[in-house]
Order: structure tokens, then C-alpha cells, then sequence
């Protein structure tokens, strides 16, 4: 069950948004700076250790050098990231505050407190958001597919979407698989299947992540993901992940030959911290005559991660089944086909363009938020 929304107040005043503006921009540089001293302690502890170990163990000059030249390079990284990152996260916030209703305050007279977060009713019983993941391993692939084909894979969702074009007709799809150890959600293995969109009419051309896909193994995320975020996961009990010392597969058993799954390259020794991700996706909201209305809602997820690898081109085995022999994680016959979806893209057998491995994570998954365009 939805949220009660807040009650309506009147629109902020252009001196109300210029204040915003300038706390927004306040809070971006204390971010930043945050951002970069959590990072840069970090790495000198992480270094720090790694050669105090490498000195207890007579490890080589040479061996020390390349663990410090690794560690430059995984700071390099964050510090790049961090920027951008930070500062999508700013703009989204600043949005989502201009738009939003006002909530009830001190000059509300009656009122209660504001609360903190928000609640929705999932089997039954009360679901906070932020949700948490305090442990989960991830593997990801990234290709680049034609935007023609990834508009055509839209279905529905090009009444309100369009494929990023990243340059030359090319979209970014990505294949992500997540183990999650333990989690507001549950403990499950996924299998995603995402595409890089923008929302038709928004002259900012944001860019967010729209699922094509989304598989796991129990029904309380499933109906947590609809209710929540009107995200339609699709329930496969056999869906496993499959650990190796250098690589982990996420899929149906392999014991009939070719199933619909992809294996990643288990590696890294890297680091991040709180990166942020936008969704997109529509859910059913009451309209004030209390019949309900589909509406376009982004929603920010943030990560952080521990034993992180990224590589051009890595050694990831994507493979795709066929729904009448019951090898497709899809073939319950209910749900939009994931191996025929990816067909279309010609991307089984090939090198992804990136790819990566985070060994241990964290992440939340923020409230869905009304993205109210022009």
C-alpha cells in the first residue's frame, strides 16, 4: 500500500529556490571535500598495511612498488569519479526539493513531527526505505548495442523513455549479477539486465538506468520492487550463483548444456564509496479522486565496495537459452523472454566493452521520488 501523500502547500517562492540553490551548493562542497579526505584516508591506510604486510612477509621492492602503483591507480579512480558522482547527486536532490509538496512543519497547526524516510507495506507488514544491503558480492558487463535495437527493446516504456546514445548509434546495456549475503530484501541471487535511457521531454537529458529485466529467487523482493518502485521482477527458484576461485557464474544450472547465464572474472583489490545510480521506472500513485494513475518516478541507489576490479574487454561469458526447453530464466511462459531480448543485441559469445567484479558490498536503495518535467 502506497504512502499517504503529503498535503499540499504552496509552491516555493523564487527567494525560497535561490536559498535552496546556495544550501545545494554549500552541501556539494562539503560533500566533495568529504568525499576526498574519506577516499584519501582509505588509501593511506590501505597502503599502509599492504606494506607493513608486505615487510613481515620479506615481500620484494618490486613486489611493493606494483602494490603501490596499483593503489595510485585505484585512487586515481575514485578521485575521478567522485566529481561527477557527487555532483548528479546534488542536482537530483536540488530537483527533487523544488518539486516536491511541502511537508507539514511547525506552522502546521496540529501537526506532527516530519518523519524521516519513507514506509510502505510489503506482505503485509512495514518496509522503511532507505533499504539496505550490508553484504553482497557483484559482478557487471557493459556493451554497447544499437540505439534502434535497445529503442525497440523499450517496448511500453518508449512512451516515456528513449535510448541514450552514447555516439554513433550506440547504447550502453548492461548485464549485472548480484549475490545478496544479507539484506533488507532478503538473501538471493539477481540477474539484470539494464539499458541507459533518458525521459522523454526533460531538457537536461539526465541520464538513468531502466531494467529490461530483472530475475531473482523469492517473491518478497519481487513484490518489495512492484509495490515500491513498480518494478516487475520476474521469480526463478533455479536461478544460482556459482563461485570459482577466479570467477562467479549467475544462472540456471549448467547441467543441461547452454542455459541463460554469464560468468565474470573475479578479481580486484580496489576500493569506492557511496556512487550513486538513478533509476527509472513508472508506478501507480493515487490521483485525487482516489483512482489510480501511472507516473514516472526516479530513484537514487548508492554503493560502496571493497576487492573491486575494472577491465576493457574482460573474459565474460555471456550464454542464452531457449524458453522451450525450459533453459531461459524467463520460461515460466509469463513473462517478456530475457534470451530472446538479448538476441536482438547479438551480444552472446562477444567481449563486453567493460566489465567489472566488486567482491564485498554495501548499498541503499533510496524512495521513489516524482520526476515532474516540463
Amino acid at each position: 500500500m502506497p504512502p499517504i501523500p503529503p498535503r499540499s502547500g504552496p509552491r516555493p517562492s523564487r527567494n525560497d529556490d535561490l536559498l535552496r540553490l546556495g544550501e545545494e551548493a554549500l552541501r556539494f562542497g562539503v560533500e566533495t571535500y568529504g568525499q576526498w579526505w574519506t577516499i584519501t584516508g582509505r588509501s593511506l591506510r590501505h597502503e599502509t598495511n599492504r606494506l607493513v604486510r608486505g615487510a613481515k612477509s620479506s615481500a620484494s621492492p618490486s613486489t611493493l612498488l606494483q602494490g603501490l602503483a596499483s593503489g595510485y591507480l585505484n585512487w586515481l579512480r575514485e578521485m575521478a569519479a567522485t566529481l561527477p558522482s557527487v555532483a548528479e547527486k546534488a542536482v537530483m536532490e536540488f530537483a527533487q526539493g523544488s518539486q516536491a509538496d511541502s511537508k507539514p512543519g511547525a506552522d502546521d497547526e496540529g501537526a506532527g513531527p516530519a518523519t524521516d524516510g519513507d514506509y510502505f507495506e510489503v506482505a503485509g507488514k512495514p518496509f522503511a526505505l532507505p533499504a539496505r544491503v550490508l553484504d553482497a558480492s557483484q559482478g557487471w558487463a557493459m556493451f554497447f548495442v544499437p540505439t534502434e535495437a535497445a529503442n525497440r527493446a523499450l517496448d511500453t516504456a518508449s512512451d516515456y523513455l528513449c535510448a541514450f546514445d552514447a555516439g554513433g548509434g550506440r547504447t550502453p546495456l548492461t548485464i549485472i549479477g548480484v549475490d545478496y549475503r544479507n539484506s533488507d530484501f532478503g538473501v538471493y541471487p539477481e540477474f539484470v539486465v539494464a539499458l541507459t535511457v533518458t525521459a522523454k521531454g526533460d531538457p537536461a537529458r539526465r541520464l538513468f538506468v531502466h531494467y529490461l529485466g530483472i530475475v531473482v529467487t523469492q517473491e518478497f523482493t519481487r513484490e518489495a520492487a512492484q509495490i515500491v518502485w513498480g518494478l516487475e521482477k520476474i521469480v526463478a527458484p533455479q536461478l544460482v550463483a556459482s563461485y570459482a576461485a577466479d570467477n562467479v557464474r549467475f544462472g540456471l544450472p549448467s547441467e543441461r548444456g547452454k542455459t541463460l547465464s554469464i560468468q565474470f572474472p573475479r578479481f580486484g583489490d580496489g576500493h569506492s564509496s557511496d556512487m550513486p545510480t538513478f533509476s527509472i521506472s513508472q508506478r501507480s500513485s493515487p490521483k485525487a479522486d482516489g483512482a489510480p494513475e501511472r507516473q514516472t518516478y526516479w530513484a537514487m541507489m548508492t554503493k560502496s565496495g571493497s576487492g573491486e576490479g575494472t577491465q576493457i574487454g574482460g573474459s565474460v561469458l555471456l550464454e542464452l537459452g531457449t524458453p522451450a526447453d525450459g533453459t531461459c530464466l524467463c520460461s515460466d511462459g509469463k513473462s517478456a523472454c530475457l534470451c530472446e531480448t538479448l538476441r536482438i543485441f547479438d551480444i552472446a559469445g562477444k567481449l563486453p566493452a567493460a566489465n567489472g567484479w566488486t567482491e564485498r558490498q554495501t548499498a541503499t536503495f533510496g524512495p521513489p521520488r516524482l520526476l515532474d518535467l516540463p
